[in-house]
């Protein structure tokens, strides 16, 4: 048995924030589900930050969080990619 991954609290901070994320797919209409997800994945991916450049990844947070919470609201159905 290998012994327990040790991560940063940045790095719990950014996976917790991309389960988040997941979670909040799973309140949209089925049928736009997947772009929803599709779109996260992007947004996760679009920037190639350095995992040492902590102010770029704090930044990137904050700017999900809002992003999230506009996109958490019941009157979004959709995104478009």
């Amino acid at each position: 048995m290998s012994a327990p991954i040790s991560r940063s609290g940045l790095q719990n901070e950014v996976i917790n924030f991309y389960r988040k994320c997941c979670r909040a797919i799973r309140k949209k209409p089925i049928e736009s589900r997947y772009r929803f997800q599709q779109f996260v994945r992007s947004q996760f991916r679009q920037y190639d930050i350095s995992p040492r450049d902590h102010n770029a990844i704090e930044y990137m947070l904050r700017r999900g969080q809002r992003q999230l919470e506009a996109y958490e609201s019941d009157s979004v159905k959709d995104v478009n990619l």
